[in-house]
């Protein structure tokens, strides 16, 4: 299993600007969805065999899942 992470600040970034979903854009959602960002990774985190920082450009995260599983 692999766990796509992302910094808190990546996560309040990209719920900020995004566009087409408006969820995470009031104080209240914004908060919610950090701190079960919080609560939550480290749990996948335990049961993660692989880590992929997504704060790095797509392609660069496609890449390393890529090469995790070998090319197939």
């Amino acid at each position: 299993m692999v766990l796509l992470s992302a910094s808190p600040e990546t996560v309040r970034h990209r719920l900020l600007t995004r566009t087409g979903n408006p969820y995470g854009k009031t104080p209240e959602q914004l908060d919610r969805a950090l701190r079960d960002q919080r609560e939550v990774e480290p749990l996948l985190r335990s049961g993660a065999t692989a880590e992929i920082d997504t704060s790095m450009p797509v392609d660069e995260v496609v890449a390393r899942l890529v090469a995790l599983v070998g090319g197939q």
